[in-house]
């Protein structure tokens, strides 16, 4: 059952990163596609920590503690990218699209640390799908 949630997770992941959230900003204009995704991204942190913590039961439940210390990681990484770098991403993307460009570097370098996390927790799941 884990190993099936963690492809199911791995999917989602894809399936956001690639699919909608480039898509996104291919067909809407800029504010709308801003609006949109500050509903979607807390959506899907969210829906990352319960589906890795759940993973991660499992696999405590199972004894294979390694497997449920990488999915701690992962959840770690959803946790963070939710509470931490959302709340930081809206309000230097604000600030930049009021002319800040201090606020605009901050918002590149934000972006990419959490595409970053996002990279790392695939690759992480695909090594709990090795192991």
């Amino acid at each position: 059952m884990a190993e099936y949630l963690t492809v199911a997770l791995l999917s989602i992941m894809i399936f956001y990163s690639f699919g909608i959230a480039f898509n996104v900003h291919k067909t809407l204009d800029k504010e709308n596609a801003g609006k949109l995704l500050r509903k979607l991204f807390p959506l899907y942190f969210l829906w990352g920590i319960i589906i890795s913590i759940l993973i991660e039961i499992i696999f405590l439940y199972q004894g294979t503690s390694l497997k449920a210390l990488l999915m701690a990681f992962v959840a770690i990484g959803f946790l963070y990218s939710r509470q931490i770098l959302v709340p930081l991403l809206n309000k230097n993307r604000d600030l930049a699209n009021e002319g800040d460009e201090e606020a605009k570097k901050a918002f590149g370098s934000l972006h990419l640390r959490s595409v970053s996390i996002n990279i790392m927790q695939m690759v992480l799941l695909i090594v709990v799908l090795t192991l």
